[in-house]
């Protein structure tokens, strides 16, 4: 493991984040997907590097480098979760609205599928039943 490996790995993460930022905002899933993939691949990559226990030669001024691109990647991630987190919220919104129209459609029938007057009680007493 060298730093040129070590940077290059990181900054092509970087790189993966900002498209994966890019899709969120295009609502494109195969590119999200696709993102994902190599975010993983990268991933297994780092994991590997193992940068606290190793006796590396890095010098204080690539140190700082490395900092500073890791605080970019924690940064652009946490806008990524923040996108789809407003994304699921927009989402449930959606689907509370269509279940509360569809369910207001539902209220106006009663249990023969017959359409209800507003005025109409829905509830059936068992005369009515056996009628």
């Amino acid at each position: 493991m060298n730093y040129s490996e070590v940077y290059e790995t990181y900054n092509k993460l970087k790189e993966v984040l900002i498209l994966k930022k890019q899709a969120i905002i295009k609502k494109n899933l195969d590119e999200l997907n696709r993102t994902d993939e190599m975010t993983i691949e990268l991933s297994e990559q780092i994991k590997k590097f193992d940068l606290k226990n190793t006796q590396n030669d890095f010098t204080k001024e690539q140190k700082e480098e490395l900092k500073a691109l890791g605080q970019e990647i924690k940064a652009i991630q946490e806008n990524n979760e923040i996108l789809i987190k407003h994304s699921l919220d927009v989402i449930n919104n959606i689907l509370s609205g269509i279940l509360n129209i569809a369910q207001q459609e539902n209220s106006s029938y009663n249990s023969k599928g017959e359409s209800c007057a507003n005025g109409e009680s829905l509830d059936i007493s068992s005369i009515t039943e056996e009628a």
